[in-house]
């Protein structure tokens, strides 16, 4: 499916009267025969985006419990095979108008998050050079500026890059082609353009992924998750700088705690 289209504008200023807009397409996710979301997801990579959802929402633990993932020829329809616990359905729907999704992404924070035991390091001087080349590899964000960007990383290169509307879904792209990959998780920093709010931090958590850096703000509620689950949240991760919110001890920056620390 096309991603962007060109359309014709009544330009004030100089320029031609032609725009580059993305395409945005309304997705439902169907588990098991049951809608589970709509959502609205840039048309690519919804493999990913369905993989990653259902783990960073907590809904599988691993890619061995989803069975299959058929995405239908005009991308409007995700339809999934999981085996999934009933019970864990019943709190996803309990959360799920907690939403603060961009673009009407779908997604939700809640304080019960599993600890992140990772003890993964990264180079402040890497991150910010990863943070660049999410910048420069975002290709559809400069021609059109309407989406968000997410990556996750080793902290030598990009380990997966995806772009989406909503910027928690170009979180769960990344996520979900790490999954059907075989990338572990627990060694990456998750790297996002937009801002770090409860429920991003969130799918990071969930899936065990230790670090999350964002070009934005991070907000107080991310924060305090991030104390809770042992994550490591950075903002205004930008040029020469960035603000370090959470156990700064993963970039050098701290020693690490000790045993129950």
């Amino acid at each position: 499916m096309p991603v962007k289209r060109t359309v014709r504008v009544w330009r004030v200023g100089p320029g031609a009267a032609k725009d580059t807009v993305v395409e945005e397409s309304v997705v439902a996710l169907v588990l098991g025969g049951r809608l589970l979301v709509r959502s609205s997801c840039l048309p690519e990579a919804l493999e990913d985006f369905a993989v990653g959802f259902l783990a960073s929402e907590g809904l599988v633990d691993s890619l061995r419990a989803v069975e299959a993932v058929v995405v239908s020829p005009d991308a409007a329809r995700i339809d999934v095979r999981a085996d999934v616990d009933p019970d864990r359905i019943v709190l996803f729907r309990e959360r799920l108008a907690q939403s603060s999704g961009c673009g009407q992404g779908t997604s939700q924070a809640s304080g019960d998050l599993p600890h992140v035991a990772s003890d993964a390091r990264f180079r402040v001087e890497d991150l910010l050079a990863r943070m660049k080349d999410l910048e420069h590899a975002s290709a559809l964000f400069r021609e059109t500026g309407g989406v968000h960007a997410a990556a996750l990383t080793d902290g030598r290169s990009l380990v997966a890059f995806a772009e989406d509307i909503g910027r928690h879904n170009a979180v769960d792209k990344v996520i979900g082609r790490c999954l059907r990959a075989g990338i572990p998780l627990g060694s990456q920093a998750v790297l996002s353009t937009g801002r770090v709010s409860a429920d991003v931090l969130a799918k990071a958590a969930r899936v065990g992924v230790p670090v999350v850096a964002s070009h934005g703000a991070v907000t107080s509620r991310a924060i305090d998750l991030a104390l809770a689950a042992g994550v490591t949240v950075v903002g205004f991760a930008r040029g020469q700088r960035m603000n370090v919110y959470t156990s700064p001890w993963r970039l050098g920056l701290a020693e690490p705690p000790g045993p129950g620390g």
